[in-house]
């Protein structure tokens, strides 16, 4: 294959991928990812030889939640599918490890790299390395500190500011005028689907008089230290909590829990708005228990080869490829079950 040193287009335009405005029936794969969480993993496709003999690795920074396994599996099925070489590594929710992981896939020379960073800071040093050595980064769901064209290649996610923005706009809709206290579950420290997510939802209630956040924990994108974290929330400010702002579907389902094993019901004494369309959240706000997940899609697979074809015909990618979202409420849930993972 001719190699080059490939770098982004730092355009405003975006590529637009992902879900679209209806309800697909692709419903993707939750079970356990198929790969080791420990030393390099190597696979070769079925047609390995047929599509110039790529070899395209995926660092992975864990797969703690349900989210991660959907992605981690549908990477994996459509590199393959592709007839690619596919290399994998699970940093298990280790900053450090995933630094070790992509300095071990570098040495082995893949065509591509594609990383999902754990964190914005620490990385940014191997995924440079990464670049100097004529290995285009395409980082995926979230960014980092650096440049893209020089740090990496692009990055291709959703647009999480306007996730958390969308979360406060609809709360607003609901509450009206009325006294909106909020608590907050946040992600992973550090991230930036964490960090630009608070981002949005800060920006557009600093815009109401009634909207405010009383008080916010680390969910870590994790159901039992989301659970863990509201019941604390709810023995600290009891009958002061209207809302809860989670960072993703499994943060909004732990805290789910907790209010019911608290006694209060959950859609009337307090109110769930959160980001990721996981089937869970869909059924609760069927049952009443939530009232927005705002869809976060977790497959990149299509999106990414469709990159890397792009570079692999000589054109330039923009700075950021971005995943369509749309909202699951009370109106769409049901009709859009079958399509959550």
């Amino acid at each position: 294959m001719k190699k080059t040193k490939l770098f982004a287009m730092l355009l405003a335009g975006v590529l637009l991928c992902g879900s679209g405005a209806g309800c697909s029936t692709d419903t993707g794969n939750a079970d356990a990812p198929n790969t080791d969480a420990g030393a390099p993993n190597t696979d070769a496709g079925a047609d390995s030889g047929e599509n110039g003999g790529l070899t395209v690795a995926f660092s992975q920074c864990g797969n703690q939640n349900n989210w991660k396994v959907v992605q981690t599996n549908d990477m994996k099925e459509k590199i393959e599918a592709k007839g690619y070489k596919y290399i994998y590594t699970d940093a298990q929710d280790d900053t450090a490890k995933q630094m070790s992981d992509i300095e071990d896939i570098i040495s082995q020379k893949p065509d591509y790299l594609i990383v999902s960073p754990r964190e914005s800071e620490g990385l940014t040093p191997a995924l440079k390395a990464a670049m100097d050595a004529g290995i285009p980064v395409i980082l995926v769901d979230r960014g980092i500190n650096g440049e893209a064209g020089v740090d990496y290649t692009t990055l291709n996610s959703a647009d999480l500011v306007w996730e958390g923005q969308t979360c406060a706009q609809y709360m607003k809709d609901q509450f009206g005028n009325a006294r909106c206290n909020v608590v907050e579950l946040s992600g992973t420290p550090g991230a930036t689907s964490t960090i630009d997510r608070n981002k949005g939802f800060t920006q557009e209630i600093a815009n109401y008089d009634n909207v405010k956040i009383i008080a916010s924990q680390v969910g870590n994108f994790n159901r039992a230290e989301s659970q863990k974290a509201m019941e604390n929330l709810i023995q600290a400010y009891g009958d002061e909590i209207d809302a809860v702002f989670a960072h993703n579907d499994d943060n909004a389902i732990g805290a789910l829990q907790a209010i019911k094993a608290a006694g209060l019901k959950p859609g009337e004494d307090i109110k769930i708005y959160s980001m990721d369309g996981q089937k869970d959240a869909l059924q609760a706000i069927i049952d009443g228990d939530m009232e927005l997940s705002v869809l976060c899609q977790p497959r990149f697979g299509d999106s990414v080869l469709a990159i890397i074809d792009k570079l692999e015909a000589g054109e330039e990618v923009p700075a950021f490829v971005k995943n369509e979202g749309k909202l699951y409420t009370i109106e769409n849930a049901e009709k859009c079950l079958e399509e959550a993972y």
